[in-house]
Formats: structure tokens, C-alpha cells, sequence
């Protein structure tokens, strides 16, 4: 199995229609991986792939505008969840009933 070429500014600039500068400059700051043969620019045709999928919407989320996830909770929201289940409610910043009871009995 022989790996897919990797492509020039130029070639990949015709693939994405826009300009060769452009592909240069997203190398230059990092959006896009590269390497040097020389003085010649290559991007690797997986890099190319990887950033196609970051900029294509899934199937899913053209239909219904949701996120494939978008019904279920996230990891950080179940573990809130579970983490104040059980917990009292905090009083109100006013010191709450007692603080009333307190300062009539005072």
C-alpha cells in the first residue's frame, strides 16, 4: 500500500479554490502542517484530510441542526449531576430564615 502524495501550495490551493499565498500563510502560523523539501512546501494528504473533516458538517447536523450528541448530556454536565444530588440548597445571601429568627430574638 503506497501512502498518498503530499501536496503543494498550488495544487492544494487549486483543490480548496483559493490562493497558493493563502496555503502559504496557514503553514506559516501553524493551521495547517507542513514540511520542507528544500525550498518546496509540502502538506501531507492526511493533514489535508483532517482539516477537510474540521470544516465539514456531519450528515446528521445538516438535517436536524443538532449535534450528534446533542440530546445526551456531556460527560462534565452527568458528573455535575451526580456530584449535587443530595445536597442542600444554599440559603439566600441574606442570612436566610434563621437570621431572621436571630436578630428578633436578639
Amino acid at each position: 500500500m503506497t501512502a498518498a502524495r503530499p501536496y503543494s501550495p498550488e495544487t492544494l490551493a487549486e483543490r480548496w479554490d483559493c490562493s497558493p499565498e493563502k496555503i502559504r500563510l496557514m503553514c506559516r502560523h501553524g493551521q495547517l502542517a507542513s514540511f520542507r523539501l528544500g525550498k518546496l512546501i509540502r502538506i501531507p494528504a492526511a493533514e489535508v484530510e483532517r482539516v477537510e473533516c474540521l470544516n465539514t458538517p456531519l450528515p446528521c447536523t445538516e438535517a436536524d441542526g443538532l449535534s450528534p450528541s446533542g440530546m445526551e448530556m456531556t460527560a462534565a454536565e452527568s458528573r455535575l449531576v451526580r456530584q449535587t444530588v443530595g445536597l442542600r440548597k444554599p440559603s439566600p445571601a441574606s442570612g436566610g430564615p434563621d437570621a431572621t429568627q436571630r436578630l428578633a430574638n436578639g
